[in-house]
């Protein structure tokens, strides 16, 4: 559950920054084709674009760390994750305080390595600089569920609820952290949260019909 939809709105004000900053012609042009791939979900053009534009030696601050940025992101979609960490790294060399998303997006790579402590502290730095963006604490909790820190993930999944309320994915995942330290009520009490919110979730995530059922609350389907 990796939240990357909400990832992108924070990334679009990027994108507006970069065109104001002077670069020049081609080196912009591949800037803006490979955000437009990036929209559109086709990575290889994605990667193609920023890397022409990184290649080109006319890309300065913030265009770019940008340009790594975006080439991290599409990276990390591909599941190329130490290419896309590698990226991240030279976004955050260039520009450290700026951009809260390369740190929360090394993250989610450190993370799908199985790296909990790198991802962690990846997080907590996208807090430090942006500390009122749930997305930050969603994927911090993920990293501290999958490392079997349920008490802290749970902690973070409710700051992230506390400033996007009835986000369903939270409710699950914090629902899912409860279960796994036998806290039954509170665990069965977010699921209902979840739907209550969006109906349409077991569409979704199916197993969540199986979770409740299994706590005595099975959920009547047409």
């Amino acid at each position: 559950m990796d939240d990357t939809l909400l990832r992108r709105a924070a990334l679009g004000w990027l994108l507006a920054l970069s065109l104001t900053v002077p670069a020049y012609a081609s080196a912009r042009s591949d800037m803006k084709a490979g955000y437009d791939a990036l929209r559109r979900e086709d990575h290889d053009a994605a990667i193609s674009f920023f890397t022409s534009a990184i290649g080109s030696g006319d890309l300065k601050r913030p265009n770019l760390a940008l340009a790594y940025h975006y080439r991290g992101v599409e990276y990390l979609k591909s599941g190329r994750y130490d290419e896309a960490i590698a990226d991240l790294d030279h976004a955050i060399q260039v520009e450290p305080v700026k951009l809260p998303t390369a740190y929360s997006d090394r993250g989610i790579a450190y993370r799908k390595k199985g790296d909990y402590a790198k991802a962690i502290a990846d997080y907590s730095e996208a807090i430090r600089v942006w500390p009122d963006w749930h997305d930050w604490y969603f994927n911090r909790g993920l990293a501290y569920a999958a490392d079997h820190q349920y008490t802290e993930a749970i902690a973070d999944f409710g700051r992230a609820l506390y400033y996007r309320p009835g986000l369903a994915i939270a409710h699950i995942a914090r629902g899912d952290a409860y279960l796994a330290l036998d806290r039954k009520s509170e665990a069965l009490a977010d699921y209902r949260r979840a739907l209550s919110h969006h109906g349409s979730l077991l569409e979704q995530y199916p197993s969540l019909a199986a979770k409740m059922a299994a706590l005595g609350a099975p959920i009547e389907t047409d």
